[in-house]
């Protein structure tokens, strides 16, 4: 029997055919895959983009690591960093458009510097893959191992001490390791504590007593001794029984910015029993101000850039590099939470002066 166009048999045939058509599922699948191919494509350029900018990045970072710790002067940070910039970009670009380049380094201790080198990548096509962003950190590290530079401190080159402090206030210099397990020791890595002024009346000559050299991993530093309403009584500074404060900065010097960093503590001591320790962040005791000159380290009232005395305010504290030349100037509050003028104890001394150790060495350790 003839079959005519339309009819039911036709019909019949043409579903199955179409059935058997895949060509449609195909577009489907390649649709569906599409973005997890190009993903995956993508993954293997930025993969390869990533690994080339951590190279030139490992390769700055080593040379600027090396430069800052092997330079004796708080300029070659400044110039270190500004030369691996440079070189970012010539080799790189200069990544504006994803936040440009984040250079940081600091000492971590008198012995080690640490430099890392990081930047934000745009990813070309492999956030395209469910879960991944846009953009991926791109970043180095590196450590200089350096033989740590020796300090040494003259005695005070100005005293200045307030009149009217009714306690006894002594100052003190040591060597303060910086070492985690000198400061473990008996003496928590306080070495060679030796007084150089008071407030006494007069004030005692110290200038017989010679001020300890400091060592690799050593930084001068002061302590305070605070004895209460004993100015007018000698008889009474040494006791252990009487009613006594001491206070440490325990101060630790960026090498290579040669910036202090004071990390005061102080306590109530008594001769047989436990210390009280006092709330030096709630009380703030210490104030410093870095001079550039001798003349520049007295009041404001004199035309220097000092506080003037009995002047209640918040104690400043100094950011700035204490280089050979320059002063320190050190205003000590001798009681927590007293009139807050920072003034019943004021000392300026000579920023410690490097001395070089033998030939330098450098060493990159990660």
């Amino acid at each position: 029997m003839m079959r005519t166009p339309g009819s039911r048999a036709d019909g019949l045939v043409r579903r199955r055919a179409y059935g058997r058509d895949r060509s449609g599922n195909v577009l489907i699948l390649f649709a569906l895959s599409a973005p997890v191919l190009f993903g995956i494509a993508g993954a293997a350029l930025d993969y390869g983009n990533a690994v080339r900018i951590r190279t030139v990045e490992q390769s700055v970072s080593d040379a600027t690591a090396l430069l800052v710790a092997g330079a004796d002067t708080p300029l070659a940070r400044t110039e270190g960093f500004r030369l691996a910039e440079a070189q970012l970009r010539a080799r790189l670009g200069d990544q504006s458009s994803a936040g440009g380049y984040r250079i940081e380094g600091a000492w971590i201790d008198g012995s080690n510097y640490k430099l890392t080198i990081s930047t934000t990548l745009k990813t070309f096509m492999v956030h395209l893959l469910p879960g991944t962003a846009d953009r991926i950190d791109v970043g180095v590290t590196t450590i200089v191992n350096r033989v740590a530079p020796q300090y040494e401190t003259a005695p005070p080159t100005l005293t200045q001490l307030s009149p009217e402090a009714a306690d006894y206030n002594r100052i003190y210099l040591y060597c303060y390791s910086s070492d985690p397990q000198r400061q473990q020791s008996a003496d928590k890595g306080r070495r060679g504590i030796t007084a150089i002024a008071d407030n006494a009346q007069p004030p005692t000559d110290y200038s017989a007593n010679k001020p300890p050299t400091c060592g690799a991993n050593e930084a001068p530093s002061y302590m305070l001794r605070n004895v209460r309403n004993a100015r007018t009584s000698p008889n009474k500074w040494d006791k252990d029984n009487e009613d006594v404060f001491i206070y440490y900065t325990d101060t630790v010097i960026d090498t290579g910015a040669l910036v202090q960093t004071m990390n005061l503590t102080g306590a109530q001591v008594f001769k047989n029993s436990p210390s009280i320790p006092v709330d030096t962040q709630r009380y703030p005791m210490l104030e410093t101000i870095v001079c550039d000159s001798l003349t520049a380290c007295v009041s404001q009232s004199l035309g220097g850039i000092l506080p003037n005395n009995h002047v209640t305010h918040t104690p400043q504290t100094s950011q700035k590099s204490c280089e050979e030349g320059k002063f320190m100037y050190y205003g000590w509050e001798d009681r927590p939470g007293g009139d807050r003028d920072y003034d019943d104890i004021r000392v300026v001394v000579s920023c410690p002066k490097q001395v070089k150790v033998s030939d330098k060495k450098l060493k990159i350790v990660q």
